[in-house]
């Protein structure tokens, strides 16, 4: 992807290096227990800025954080239990069902620097309806960024905060279908899924971990070398919004794109601008708090 191509060992070595793990199997669990989870960032090379950048591989933090009782998501989990175990076999029939009879795109994520306004695409139905489920069972009451990466993204959704371990237990591990849709793509503000690379032929998707495209002004030299590269085209609308507002074209075609922010930009630039260690996780537990507007 772009001049540089993928780098996958040299964010395997910074990440074992790091936390002592022996080797990055991106086609593992993505949602269960540290060691199955949290396996290192693939590397991605930004186009024609000559720096590495890790993609929006699953999210897994390898730091404790303190237990939070919450009195919602306790009743969430009890709810849960009414519900299947969703897996890979599954999980399209179940969130297909979900999807018809609930109903309701926008979501509140609330942080320490205010709140943002989600806007879910429905017809991206699988993915909404995922994240829907998850909301409204609960799961990021409360959740964490943990992964914060200036110009492009910001991060979380697979804390390793007990509640969060518990609850996905509870929920199911499993992936979900590409849904790559032409008229979605990686502009400032744009909401997907992350996923592993790696063993993933259909570039399936974590069904826990999403991050908000930051980004930053791309070129029409840009764009014209990422078409020529993925053999699709740009709308004029689209290529006006990267020139204009930003994003990560190199994601698009890799990664479902299933929302966008509709408000609370200065809280995203805020959350994009906060210290990090070297693996671009925050210095400072980010706490956040998705639930349902309607």
């Amino acid at each position: 992807m772009g001049a540089g191509g993928f780098d996958i060992n040299d964010g395997v070595a910074r990440h074992a290096a790091k936390f002592g793990i022996h080797s990055f199997v991106l086609g593992s669990y993505l949602c269960g227990m540290r060691s199955a989870l949290f396996l290192g960032w693939l590397m991605i090379w930004a186009v024609a800025c000559g720096e590495p950048t890790p993609a929006p591989a699953e999210a897994v933090p390898a730091k404790p954080v303190a237990a939070e009782v919450d009195e919602a998501a306790v009743a969430a989990k009890a709810k849960i239990l009414a519900y299947p175990p969703l897996s890979d076999d599954n999980c399209e029939a179940f969130l297909t069902e979900w999807h018809e009879e609930h109903q309701g795109s926008r979501m509140e994520v609330e942080t320490k620097y205010g709140t943002m306004t989600l806007e879910l695409f429905d017809d991206v139905p699988l993915h909404a309806a995922n994240f829907r489920y998850k909301v409204e069972r609960g799961y990021y009451r409360p959740s964490e960024f943990v992964r914060v990466v200036p110009e492009f993204v910001v991060q979380g959704g697979n804390s390793e905060d007990p509640q969060a371990q518990e609850m996905r237990w509870l929920i199911g591990k499993h992936t979900l279908p590409s849904e790559f849709d032409d008229r979605y793509r990686h502009v400032r503000g744009a909401v997907a899924m992350g996923r592993t690379y790696n063993g993933n032929p259909d570039k399936r998707s974590a069904s826990y971990d999403f991050y908000i495209v930051v980004g930053r002004k791309v070129t029409a030299v840009e764009l014209q070398q990422i078409e020529r590269e993925k053999g699709f085209t740009y709308t004029e609308a689209q290529k006006q919004r990267y020139y204009a507002a930003g994003g990560t074209p190199h994601l698009d075609n890799e990664h479902t794109v299933f929302g966008r922010l509709v408000d609370g930009w200065e809280v995203l630039d805020q959350l994009s601008q906060v210290p990090t260690d070297d693996s671009d996780w925050p210095l400072q537990r980010l706490e956040m708090r998705v639930s349902a507007v309607n």
